[in-house]
């Protein structure tokens, strides 16, 4: 189907230990954000996320009613749903640029003997008429599509079975039907800068703990928040700004943002809130996640949301 070439990459230390550290500090906690939640407005939607923004403001997630879930489009006030037609009701879209396309991935079923997870995931790109071409890296059973840049170039994950992910899985850049495979075991790659010299992911060196990364002209360097235990980098924008989530101490799930080597921790207000996620940033620096409220019986509840303000820049 199409080339696969190792990308040649710096990655001194890397395989050291994974300990590359990088210098930045924790800034304020004050946010100055402004917070929308986001629901997608369809019968028995019982989760809606928002994964991805574009210049325009437009997003794209993930909602689902009971256990099927689905990709969206909110554009204008508007849902679409985003289903590639062979899947099985496990979409997700994650990734959106300014013309409209949009990348995402789905689940296909395959006996349990094949896997234990009992499907595979295959991977999308959208055109703006709906016209769906799969995106999927030769040889591997899982394809993972994260996000698109305006110069088309499309970032993410592959790997063999579910349960082999720590030495099969590698990030990809995909350019002009060609695959660069990042050389670390473990690595995801979850956001690219339009210029294609920044990239953005997470990296698993066991099962149980990842850590954000980030490539800059082919220089791997971890970008862990100072409290965290955990931490992954979801996207970047032109300005290298880049957002993500991390887990603290206390075992609480917040987002981040990075900016000029400062981290600000993004939390979503209110006292119900126990988890807050950033999984998207456009060029105006309009971030999208989603958080997790819990209600007075206890059960949980997952929303998107749009945080607008960090465009106010000093």
């Amino acid at each position: 189907m199409k080339n696969l070439r190792i990308a040649v990459l710096t990655v001194a230390l890397l395989v050291a230990g994974l300990t590359v550290p990088f210098g930045t500090t924790l800034a304020g906690s004050k946010q100055h954000l402004n917070f929308k939640s986001i629901d997608v407005a369809l019968p028995g939607v019982t989760f809606t996320a928002a994964l991805g923004i574009n210049a325009q403001g437009d997003i794209v997630g993930r909602y689902a009613v009971g256990t099927v879930g689905h990709g969206y489009l909110l554009s204008d006030g508007t849902y679409t749903t985003i289903d590639d037609p062979n899947g099985i009701g496990r979409s997700q879209a994650q990734g959106i640029t300014e013309e409209g396309e949009i990348v995402g991935y789905y689940a296909v079923p395959v006996p349990t003997t094949v896997d234990p997870a009992g499907a595979f995931t295959r991977s999308f790109l959208r055109d703006p008429d709906g016209t769906f071409s799969p995106i999927g890296v030769p040889g591997a059973n899982n394809t993972l599509a994260i996000k698109i840049s305006p110069t088309g170039k499309v970032v993410g994950c592959f790997h063999n079975l579910s349960f082999d992910f720590l030495t099969t899985m590698h990030g990809f850049v995909l350019q002009d039907g060609n695959y660069e495979e990042f050389p670390v075991p473990g690595s995801m790659h979850n956001g690219i800068t339009p210029n294609g010299r920044t990239i953005v992911g997470v990296v698993f060196p066991t099962v149980s703990t990842f850590h954000a990364y980030m490539v800059h002209d082919g220089v791997f360097q971890m970008i862990d928040p100072p409290s965290a235990v955990v931490s992954d980098a979801r996207d970047i924008n032109s300005s290298r700004e880049i957002v993500g989530f991390f887990t603290d101490s206390a075992n609480k799930t917040h987002g981040f943002l990075l900016r000029k080597g400062e981290f600000t921790t993004i939390d979503f207000p209110g006292g119900d809130v126990v988890a807050t996620q950033a999984r998207g940033i456009n060029p105006q620096g309009d971030i999208v996640g989603f958080y997790v409220s819990r209600d007075a019986s206890g059960l949980l509840h997952t929303h998107g949301f749009v945080a607008t303000g960090n465009g106010d820049k000093d």
